[in-house]
């Protein structure tokens, strides 16, 4: 017998199965009536893909047309990101995580061995036993850190190992370095496809081709490289193509760029990356059930399209002739390995040559580069040929900062063009006395003079004076012409340099106290430098008084003395240096003007202005400049200053800054030369030789040992 209560449950029960069943209906009315021919339509896509066809990116021209950057067709073999073997992900973490590990350590003994150089300079090398071990740990740290390896395959890593060593015989790439290629582009872009071989032959192209069945996941395919015909000229400048990073997906700059596609990596290439990127077509191909392409479905081709052609303001016949000058001056010194230079017109800031010697093929950098050579590259005892030293070589600059310091004297007040200083050849400060070059005495001396003969004994005056004034007026100036601040230049990750103060020095040190009490080290000691760092005191006048010759903490580059020059030169104004003048088509045809107006001016007045260029004058062309022989026979007016860093323990450092306007052609030239003794020996040769070009010139441009 049925009783009420039994009776309402089998109602419950019943109720609640009547509502599943109809919500089942109703969901597979929905997917095959009203939905139907949506997934219908999505099960046929199925069967397709799109292959990405990449675009090649536009070419790189200098001011007269020539092609610097081009593109060329190659053959690449790729493994598909979502058939890397599941085993690689692992070991590519691992070394991800030991490669940051290596780059804190790396950076941590940089930091270390800079600060030494800092006390060497002021106090010479360091002698003791402690020091020297020291040394060697930090450079075995460096080593070390630049070693990192990829772990090797595990045993049972069957699969990933067959699939090695058959790719490896076709494409003639062991497995091991196969297997490090996969680890190193799975830590730095895990989306994207790998590539294993950049290059290849036409006939191992062709037969992988031809056999992709056999090898599930490995893609040949065409792609382009970037050629650089002139090689090793403008090397530093150009940059080179990565594939974009995941942090980089991110960033608004590239919110149209899809993962796996090659972007600018520094340089012009990066700075200019959304106009020489060209647009990506695709192409639409039929798979198979495990997704391996078959074949090319008709009327679904979208052709890629070239990006834009970018033309420098660069002069590739100067910056050539820039080179070769630079080599010369470096090879007579029988010491030095390095040098940077700059040339840019003072009136616009388009620079007309700009490098860094020695330079590298850029041709390495259109493939993978193996770690031997990019340590080869990086190795400071090849003279680090991928530093640029015309855009990041921060370093005194000895006498070519002279005209700041006038600049600053006479615009403060505390000095007149007419104003008389009598050098007796020594100047005292405390127990401290400091000489000319050479000790020489010059006598009753003006601005002009100064300049001239390059007296050093008018500007530790000149310092001592400008120490206390309100407004620290040499920094101040020395900011104002370019100093210390980034030039803004169209290329990335320019450093700002110093301009050494009180204040910069007061933070220091207290920074100093504070870590050396936290450390427990004794003050001045080889232990406090490496933990604390090299500010280990305050401000005093000295450091003015080395500050107003370019001697001291002062951190400048090439570049930016050219921009301070180039103000001088033209009444005030700072401009920026600029290398891209515009975009064109490919049929060479304007897209956009890229030159900017000067960044900002400064009052310099005319008669202060006037006595420093007839200075200048006269130390490049006068009767007692101290690179008259130099430009002996160069006919015209030209402004030039020669300088020579004094550096404890080392050679010289070489320095020549020069203006001249000939021909209706203002150029201003800019050349260093490390371990390159007097600024007549080396750099203004070498200066001499890049004007000369300029302006179709026979020059001797001899060396002199004038200072």
């Amino acid at each position: 017998m049925i009783t009420p209560q039994l009776a309402l449950r089998v109602a419950i029960l019943g109720g609640i199965a009547f509502a599943l069943f109809a919500i089942v209906f109703f969901r597979l009315w929905f997917l095959q009536v009203l939905s139907g021919e949506e997934y219908v339509s999505e099960a046929r896509a199925n069967k397709a893909r799109n292959i990405k066809i990449e675009a090649p990116r536009g070419d790189i021209v200098d001011r007269h047309g020539d092609v610097l950057v081009k593109t060329k067709e190659a053959a690449v073999v790729q493994i598909e990101a979502d058939r890397v073997p599941e085993v690689e992900a692992a070991i590519a973490e691992a070394y991800q995580a030991a490669s940051s590990a290596a780059e804190r350590e790396r950076l941590r003994a940089a930091a270390q061995a800079d600060r030494l150089a800092r006390r060497e300079r002021r106090q010479g090398e360091p002698t003791t036993r402690a020091d020297r071990r020291e040394l060697a740990r930090l450079e075995r740290a460096g080593a070390q850190a630049r070693a990192v390896r990829v772990p090797p395959l595990p045993r049972e890593a069957l699969e990933a190992r067959r699939l090695y060593r058959r790719l490896g015989r076709v494409i003639d790439v062991s497995p091991r370095r196969i297997h490090e290629r996969v680890v190193k582009s799975i830590a730095l872009t895990p989306y994207a496809d790998v590539t294993v071989r950049t290059g290849v032959s036409r006939d191992a192209y062709n037969y992988l081709l031809e056999r992709q069945a056999d090898s599930p996941g490995v893609r040949p395919t065409r792609t382009f490289l970037r050629d650089y015909p002139f090689e090793r000229n403008g090397a530093h400048l150009f940059g080179t193509l990565a594939e974009i990073s995941p942090e980089q997906l991110d960033q608004k700059r590239y919110r149209d760029v899809e993962a796996g596609t090659r972007i600018g990596s520094g340089g012009l290439e990066e700075e200019y990356d959304r106009w020489l990127r060209g647009t990506d077509g695709f192409t639409r191909v039929s798979i198979d059930a495990q997704g391996r392409p078959r074949d090319e479905i008709a009327a679904t081709r979208r052709e890629p399209r070239q990006g834009n052609q970018l033309q420098l303001s660069l002069d590739i016949g100067l910056e050539r002739t820039a080179d070769r000058a630079m080599q010369r001056a470096i090879g007579a010194t029988g010491i030095s390995t390095a040098g940077g230079y700059v040339a840019l017109n003072p009136e616009t800031g388009e620079i007309y040559a700009m490098g860094s010697y020695p330079s590298f093929d850029a041709n390495l950098f259109a493939k993978p580069l193996s770690n031997t050579t990019f340590d080869r590259l990086n190795s400071e005892a090849n003279g680090s040929p991928l530093f640029n030293r015309a855009l990041s070589g921060r370093y005194p600059t000895g006498s070519t900062f002279k005209p700041i310091t006038a600049v600053a004297a006479l615009e403060s007040g505390q000095w007149k063009p007419s104003d008389s200083y009598f050098d007796s050849g020594a100047f005292k400060l405390g127990n401290q006395t400091r000489y000319n070059a050479r000790k020489a005495r010059y006598g009753a001396t003006d601005l002009v003079k100064s300049l001239e003969v390059s007296v050093d004994t008018f500007y530790y005056n000149l310092g001592l004076r400008l120490n206390d004034v309100e407004g620290r007026p040499l920094q101040t100036w020395a900011r104002r012409l370019g100093l210390g601040r980034r030039t803004g230049i169209d290329l990335p990750e320019e450093p700002a340099g110093l301009v050494p103060d009180a204040a910069w020095r007061r933070r220091g040190f207290r920074a100093y106290e504070r870590c050396r009490a936290r450390e427990d080290v004794t003050y001045g000691s080889f232990a406090a430098l490496l933990a604390c760092g090299g500010i280990d005191r305050p401000w005093s006048a000295g450091d003015n008084v080395s500050l107003a010759i370019g001697q001291g903490d002062l951190q400048a580059t090439p570049l930016q003395m050219a921009v301070a020059y180039s103000a001088i030169a033209n009444g005030g104004r700072i401009v920026r240096p600029q290398l891209g003048r515009e975009v064109q088509d490919g049929q060479g045809v304007p897209v956009q003007d890229l030159q900017r107006s000067a960044r900002r001016t400064v009052d310099i007045r005319p008669g202060n202005r006037a006595a420093i260029m007839e200075g200048l004058r006269r130390a490049a062309t006068g009767p007692n400049g101290t690179s008259t022989g130099v430009f002996k026979g160069f006919g015209g007016d030209v402004y030039g200053k020669t300088g020579t860093v004094q550096r404890d323990g080392q050679e010289d450092q070489s320095w020549y800054a020069a203006y001249a306007n000939q021909q209706d052609r203002p150029i201003v030239v800019v050349t260093t030369i490390e371990k390159g003794g007097f600024g007549s020996e080396t750099a203004a040769p070498a200066a001499c030789r890049i004007l000369a070009k300029w302006y179709d010139k026979r020059a001797p441009c001899q060396a002199t040992a004038v200072e």
